[in-house]
């Protein structure tokens, strides 16, 4: 029996840009940690595959993708930006999004507030993310900020940077205590072509998974192995889209679980690379939001299950003396156990030891690198919201 083809498989062909944004992630991460010259092959391999499939829908031809993304040095995580909701003085809002390059944060807002004769902004009062919008451009999330100006709209965005025109669209925003969510992902249908390159994904993955023995490489392909299981082969013609800036700057994102007791005490970690104290934390993932990254990690680290009470800090290392490059931009978010008699569990891997830690205590305590600087923020936001 024949099949007419979908005539409008827009989502299909969305959804395949965003299954290549994350392979493309897993590829170029595990290439940024270094393997052994196999597993490099079969991750470039992986990387090969995604700049495919992306070219089964996007506009550009197969070898300029392909050297875009052979481009990728650093690691890929959830791009950083910022959407600046601007009341002007016409009565107009202007909404300016644009994700981050050279500038920091602090940089950022101060020369908008001086463009726009506003004051600064203390904090963000939404997240945005593309991918829970379903934009096929790389997987970008905004820091919304609010400003007021008595300058007309079409004044103040000639003041401002260019936007970035594939941010563009309808973004729905969460409050950064409700922006931990959680998107079922079921089946997603894939032409005929696509279905092949993920096959061979998959056993790029199996090949893995048969011979690798470091654990990081284990989990990353299991994650592969797993985009791959999702694609359902069907009848498929897709349209043409435009996938967006590609090559992107990309600043690294992690985000941190700052877990508060009813003593408002912390939850703190001892590292086994450093010896140091650390809250639980670690780099986003592509194709999760950014506060879901600082809720699963505080579950595979510690075994609980938290939620999220509010954003503490965002902390930009590049507007401190850090000098800590792999990972510049951590969202720092505050938590509560949703099961207070959970037991601890700690991952072997990542922490030796525990504690539950006062200020004061915290204060003496021998942290790892910015927590210095963060953890004083998450506490005081924390006596406030008492």
């Amino acid at each position: 029996m024949t099949t007419t083809p979908t005539t409008d498989a827009r989502p299909e062909a969305v959804g395949l840009a965003r299954l290549a944004d994350m392979l493309r992630a897993e590829a170029a991460n595990g290439l940024y940690w270094g393997c052994g010259p196999d597993e490099e092959a079969r991750l470039r391999a992986v990387r090969e595959h995604a700049a495919a499939l992306l070219a089964l829908v996007d506009h550009r031809p197969l070898e300029e993708i392909r050297a875009i993304f052979a481009a990728d040095t650093g690691l890929r995580t959830p791009i950083p930006g910022t959407e600046f909701r601007i009341e002007c003085g016409d009565g107009t809002r202007l909404v300016h999004r644009r994700r981050f390059r050279e500038d920091t944060v602090a940089q950022r807002l101060a020369a908008a507030a001086a463009a726009l004769g506003a004051e600064v902004p203390d904090r963000p009062v939404a997240i945005a993310d593309t991918d829970l919008a379903d934009l096929p451009c790389p997987h970008t999330y905004l820091l919304v900020y609010e400003f007021a100006t008595a300058l007309d709209a079409d004044a103040a965005e000639k003041l401002l940077d260019p936007a970035d025109p594939d941010l563009a669209g309808d973004l729905p925003t969460f409050a950064p205590a409700a922006s931990s969510v959680v998107r079922e992902r079921g089946p997603l249908r894939v032409s005929r072509a696509a279905k092949a390159i993920l096959d061979e994904v998959a056993v790029v993955a199996r090949e893995s998974l048969a011979v690798e023995t470091n654990p990081y490489s284990i989990e990353r392909h299991h994650r592969i192995a797993a985009h791959c299981a999702r694609a359902v082969e069907a009848d498929l013609a897709y349209p043409r889209i435009d996938c967006g800036d590609l090559a992107a700057f990309g600043i690294a994102t992690g985000a941190d679980a700052v877990i508060f007791d009813d003593e408002g005490r912390v939850l703190v970690i001892e590292r086994t690379d450093t010896g140091q104290w650390a809250v639980p934390g670690g780099g986003a993932e592509v194709g999760e939001p950014v506060a879901l990254a600082a809720v699963r990690e505080a579950f595979e680290e510690t075994g609980l299950d938290v939620e999220l009470t509010g954003l503490a800090v965002v902390f930009d290392k590049r507007d401190t003396e850090l000098g800590d490059s792999r990972m510049p931009m951590i969202m720092s978010f505050t938590a509560r156990r949703t099961r207070p008699g959970q037991a601890i569990r700690l991952a072997e891997l990542e922490a030796s030891d525990h504690r539950w830690m006062t200020e004061a205590e915290a204060a003496e305590a021998d942290l790892f690198k910015g927590h210095e600087l963060r953890l004083p923020v998450a506490f005081a936001g924390h006596r406030s919201q008492a």
